[in-house]
C-alpha cells in the first residue's frame, strides 16, 4: 500500500501525542469533559489503530466529577522512559498539571492510581528527558495583557518538585496562542515544536531550533510556518496544528497533528466531528525537517518515500465499529464526567442501562453512553430488546450530544394506551424542544441516527411502524459553539429509572455523496 486517507484517527480525537515502544506505537488524545480521561490507542502499522481502555479512571488520576463542557482533560503528552509510561496532562476542571505513570504488562498498561502534581500555571505539558535530569514544558499566560508563552521548568520525576525555572522558551512567530510545547534532539541540536494561531482557521506548525535544552530557540527565515493551512480555504482539511514528531524503528520521521474536516452545507463550513489525528511522513534533508510536500492533504502518497511506505499495511480499516457485547463492552466507549458504577451491566451478549434522574442539561453523570461521530456521512443503529427494556418510568433513546446546551435526539415515553409514544428532544443554546412526532404499538426494535453533512435523521422502528424526524446538524457543530474543543457524540440515553437493554450497536461510515 503507497497511499493512505487522513485521518488516521478519526472522530474527535485531538492534541494528539505519540511514542514508540520498540515496534508498537502509542497514542493519546484529549478528551475533556468525557469518561474515562485521555484516550489510548496502539499501532503496528501508524495507519490502523486499536482502541485501549482509556487512562484515567479515578478521581485520584483525574478528577473530572465537576468538570464543565469543554473542560476536564486538556492536550497531553506521552512517552516512554526508562521502562514506564509517563502521561502528562492538564485537567482543567481542578486546573491542575499531573503526570500518571504505567507499566506494560503483558499487552496492556498498568496505570499507577496516583498521580505527581507539577505546580505550573499552565496547559499542554511535555516531557523531555535528559541525563538523569526531566524538563516540563507548558503554555500559559505570563502577564494580564494575554500575553502567552512556552515556558520550561527542570523537575524531579518522583515528587514534581520544581528544581529550575519557570524559564521562557519563545513567544512564538507572532501567531496567537502559542500552545502545543513538544522539545525534541537530533544531530545535537533541540528542537522546539509550537502550535500557533488558535485551533482554528489561523492554526498553524510552527519550529525553533537551540544549542541546549534551555535555548535560546529561534528559528530561520522561511522555516515557519512549518505546516498549514490557514491560507487555503480549498483544502479539505483545516485547522491544522498541535503536533508531534517521531521516529519508527527504521528511523523514519514523521509527524501526528490535529485537524478538521469541514463539511460544505450550502455556502458554510461545519464540523460536527470534531478534531482528529493526522499522520505525515518527514524528511530532514538539512537542519530543518521537511513535512510531506507542505501542504496537509487526506489523501497522502508514499510514493517518494520509499523507506517510510515498508511500514504501511496492505489495507486501511474504515472507521465502522459494531459492539455485541460478547467480551464486555467494547474500548471507545464514553460517558460524562464518571463511571455509570451499577446503572451500567454487561451480561449474557447485552448491555443494560438503568436511567438515572440527572440530565444532559445538568453538569453531572446521566445514564449517557456516547460513541464519536467518525464521518459526516454515517449511521449508528442501536438494536433493543423491547422484552426486558422498561418504560413504567422516565425514557429512553438516542441522542447526539455536543455539549451541556446542545443535543438532540429521539427519546420514547410509555403512552397512556399502553404503546409508546416517539419524541425529538432538543436543546439549542436556552432553546428546549420536547416534541411529540408519533407513537409506536410497542417499544422498537431499533432506533437510528442517520448523519449527512447537513442533517441527522432519527428513527424509531418496529416492524412496519416506523417514526421519523430530522434535525440541522449545523447546531450540533463547532462553528455553531465557536470553536468548540469537542466533538459529535452518539449513543443511548436513559432517564429517571427507565431501562434500557441493547442486543448491538453498529457504526457504519455510508460513502461521502455531496448533499450540501
Amino acid at each position: 500500500m503507497l497511499t493512505y486517507q487522513n485521518p488516521v484517527r478519526r472522530g474527535m480525537y485531538p492534541d494528539p501525542s505519540i511514542v514508540r515502544v520498540e515496534d508498537t506505537f502509542y497514542m493519546v488524545n484529549s478528551t475533556f469533559e468525557y469518561y474515562p480521561g485521555v484516550a489510548l490507542a496502539r499501532s503496528k502499522d501508524l495507519i490502523n489503530w486499536e482502541e485501549l481502555p482509556g487512562i484515567a479512571t479515578k478521581p485520584e488520576q483525574a478528577d473530572l466529577r465537576h468538570s464543565k463542557s469543554n473542560e476536564g482533560i486538556f492536550a497531553a503528552t506521552i512517552r516512554y522512559h526508562e521502562g514506564h509510561f509517563y502521561v502528562v496532562t492538564t485537567n482543567f476542571a481542578e486546573f491542575k498539571t499531573f503526570i500518571l505513570k504505567g507499566t506494560l504488562v503483558g499487552d496492556q498498561i498498568k496505570w499507577e492510581d496516583s498521580r505527581v502534581e507539577v505546580d505550573v500555571p499552565g496547559i499542554d505539558p511535555d516531557l523531555f528527558f535528559e541525563d538523569g535530569r526531566t524538563y516540563l514544558q507548558f503554555t500559559g499566560y505570563i502577564d494580564d495583557k494575554g500575553t502567552k508563552a512556552i515556558r520550561q521548568v527542570e523537575i524531579n520525576l518522583s515528587t514534581g518538585k520544581i528544581l529550575d525555572g519557570p524559564k521562557i522558551l519563545t513567544y512564538g512567530t507572532g501567531g496567537r496562542d502559542v500552545e502545543g510545547p513538544h522539545i525534541l534532539k537530533k544531530d545535537g541540536n533541540y528542537y522546539l515544536l509550537v502550535a500557533e494561531g488558535g485551533t482554528g482557521q489561523g492554526h498553524m506548525i510552527t519550529i525553533f531550533k537551540g544549542p541546549s535544552v534551555w535555548g535560546p530557540f529561534e528559528d530561520e527565515p522561511g522555516v515557519n510556518p512549518l505546516f498549514t493551512n490557514r491560507d487555503r480555504a480549498e483544502m479539505s482539511l483545516q485547522n491544522v496544528g498541535h503536533s508531534d514528531l517521531f521516529t519508527d524503528a527504521r528511523g523514519n520521521w514523521w509527524l501526528t497533528c490535529l485537524a478538521t474536516r469541514p463539511a460544505a452545507v450550502g455556502f458554510s463550513q461545519i464540523t460536527n466531528i470534531g478534531r482528529e489525528s493526522l499522520l505525515y511522513p518527514v524528511t530532514w534533508d538539512g537542519t530543518w525537517p521537511k513535512i510531506y510536500n507542505g501542504r496537509p492533504e487526506e489523501t497522502v502518497d508514499l510514493s517518494n518515500y520509499p523507506k517510510h511506505a515498508e511500514l504501511l499495511p496492505t489495507h486501511q480499516e474504515s472507521s465502522h465499529f459494531e459492539d455485541n457485547f460478547e467480551k464486555g463492552l467494547a474500548n471507545g466507549w464514553l460517558t460524562l464526567r464518571d463511571g455509570l458504577g451499577d446503572d451500567l451491566i454487561v451480561a449474557n451478549n447485552q448491555l443494560v442501562l438503568h436511567g438515572r434522574t440527572i440530565s444532559l442539561a445538568e453538569l453531572g453523570t446521566p445514564t449517557f453512553l456516547g460513541l464519536r461521530q467518525a464521518e459526516h456521512h454515517e449511521s449508528l443503529t442501536l438494536t433493543l430488546d423491547p422484552d426486558q427494556s422498561d418504560l413504567s418510568t422516565g425514557s429512553l433513546g438516542l441522542m447526539t450530544v455536543i455539549n451541556v446546551d446542545h443535543y438532540a435526539g429521539v427519546m420514547l415515553e410509555q403512552a397512556n394506551d399502553g404503546g409508546v409514544d416517539v419524541y425529538r428532544d432538543q436543546q439549542v443554546a436556552d432553546i428546549k424542544v420536547h416534541r411529540l412526532m408519533g407513537h409506536l404499538a410497542g417499544l422498537p426494535r431499533t432506533l437510528t441516527v442517520t448523519s449527512t453533512n447537513a442533517t441527522k435523521v432519527y428513527e424509531a422502528v418496529l416492524g412496519e411502524q416506523k417514526v421519523s424526524f430530522e434535525v440541522a446538524a449545523i447546531n450540533l457543530s463547532n462553528e455553531a459553539l465557536a470553536a468548540l474543543n469537542t466533538g459529535d457524540l452518539q449513543g443511548p440515553y436513559v432517564t429517571n429509572g427507565a431501562t434500557m437493554v441493547l442486543d448491538s450497536v453498529v457504526r457504519n461510515p455510508l460513502g461521502e455523496e455531496n448533499d450540501g
